[in-house]
């Protein structure tokens, strides 16, 4: 169950995602807007999301009574590192444009101009922009033009981040430039290359025209978008960091546009994904954030026992308390929680413990013998 002070915060969470004056004043009404409040919301990287919704609601000067420096100082740097953020990916998509490239951008860089009042309110490690298989080599060429260099991961060198359909890290030459990371997939990992079957090229078909940080882009249409955030947040950090942060983007973003959350759920079914996106619905709903989504819930609510098992690892509680699984080995059994379909866990424990060669070239350079029992034994001691 969660603490009393962590269902008191998650409550002006529920009140800032609501449209209107009411819930927060009612809210601020009967609770402190306190330093461990705002210590609470700054730790999750919400402060500056909070700090903007009170002023446009017109509420900071009664919040201003209470202890909230803090609150006000946590908006005014992020606002200065929004602007730089813009400024960067101002330069990036124009020199995409010139390689004749127009990216899907995902995640904190689109959401921060769509989903959330301003781009301040959203802070971020990075920029995500999808680029297809012919055009990444442009892409690469056109960053490395402004002065970017790749930044490799030995343990995921570019032929396995390919095979994946990871992404190209980019290190910016300008001070204050966030790491940029191009995409084969909004969808990346070895997880979702076993488990799921994501449609990848509908997803590119049904892709939206926006306009963030005055150019034009693409963005996932918005079931698909919500269902990329859920899975991003299940599979790929466990629902750790952002946490619930990242509750809060699917809530926000749900409410730019009505959705059809019937057919949200039958696609996320259709694409084998059906138990993360639920997991992460689910929550958000429990929590007050996103109570239109029940009829998704519902949907792809699993088996008792899964639900069961599931919660054991990963509820309301621990999210407002930021537990953090992703760095255990109760991971790996949320990994196999997640997997749709039974007759699909052994198969992924099976190619966890003994890849396919390809695989291993991929990741290792090379599969002999040697390179199989060394990856073995990597496994046997949770190091996949």
């Amino acid at each position: 169950m969660p603490k009393r002070k962590e269902l008191k915060n998650a409550g002006l969470l529920r009140a800032l995602a609501h449209s209107g004056t009411d819930s927060p004043a009612a809210w601020l009404a009967h609770n402190a807007l306190d330093n461990a409040t705002v210590e609470w919301l700054d730790v999750r990287g919400l402060a500056p999301y909070a700090f903007h919704r009170l002023s446009e609601l017109r509420l900071i000067d009664r919040a201003a009574a209470e202890p909230r420096t803090g609150l006000g100082l946590a908006y005014c740097v992020e606002l200065g590192q929004a602007l730089a953020r813009e400024q960067q990916l101002q330069r990036i998509l124009v020199a995409l444009a010139v390689a004749e490239i127009t990216p899907i951008l995902f995640k904190g860089a689109v959401l921060a101009y769509t989903a959330y009042s301003a781009p301040a309110c959203r802070p971020m490690g990075d920029l995500d922009l999808w680029l297809t298989a012919e055009e990444m080599p442009r892409g690469k060429a056109a960053l490395e033009a402004l002065g970017y260099r790749q930044k490799i991961d030995q343990t995921r060198p570019p032929a396995f981040q390919e095979r994946r359909l990871g992404n190209i890290k980019m290190i910016g030459a300008h001070p204050g430039d966030i790491l940029v990371e191009l995409h084969w997939s909004a969808f990346p990992g070895v997880w979702l290359n076993r488990a799921a079957a994501v449609d990848h090229a509908a997803i590119r078909a049904r892709a939206v025209p926006v306009t963030v940080a005055g150019r034009p882009v693409l963005t996932p249409a918005l079931e698909d978008a919500i269902i990329q955030l859920a899975v991003h947040l299940a599979v790929s950090h466990q629902m750790a960091a952002p946490g619930v942060r990242g509750l809060l983007d699917v809530a926000l973003l749900a409410r730019t546009q009505p959705v059809d959350w019937v057919g949200l759920a039958d696609r996320a079914q259709a694409w084998r994904v059906g138990t993360a996106v639920w997991l992460v619905l689910q929550l958000t709903s429990e929590l007050g954030w996103l109570t239109e989504a029940a009829p998704a819930v519902a949907r792809l609510r699993p088996d008792p026992v899964r639900r069961y098992l599931l919660a054991r690892l990963v509820n309301a509680g621990s999210m407002l308390a930021m537990r953090d699984i992703s760095r255990g080995p109760l991971r790996y059994a949320l990994f196999l929680l997640l997997v749709d379909r039974n007759r699909d866990v052994a198969a992924i424990v099976a190619r966890a413990v003994w890849p396919e060669r390809d695989w291993l070239i991929a990741r290792y350079g090379r599969a002999g013998l040697g390179v199989r029992l060394r990856h073995l034994s990597g496994a046997v001691r949770g190091r996949f």
